[in-house]
């Protein structure tokens, strides 16, 4: 019963039912967006990682190419 009345209490003066269901659906798109750039981000660290590896490949190989020339 108190959960009822909350949802009720929530079309009132105070708070427009327009108002409401306008925040509620910036509420969700802000949800989606989140969860893109959450992916968006965790496909930028697997490509960091990537990066990381080969950058340390090349060092190790400048340093047995400086190597053998010495």
């Amino acid at each position: 019963m108190p959960l009822a009345m909350l949802f009720l209490a929530c079309d009132n003066t105070t708070v427009s039912r327009a108002e409401y269901d306008a925040l509620l659906k910036e509420k969700q798109e802000m949800e989606a967006l989140n969860d893109s750039l959450q992916f968006e981000l965790s496909s930028l660290k697997i490509y960091v990682e990537c990066l990381e590896e080969d950058n340390d490949e090349l060092a190790e190989e400048l340093k047995r190419t400086t190597g053998d020339q010495r």
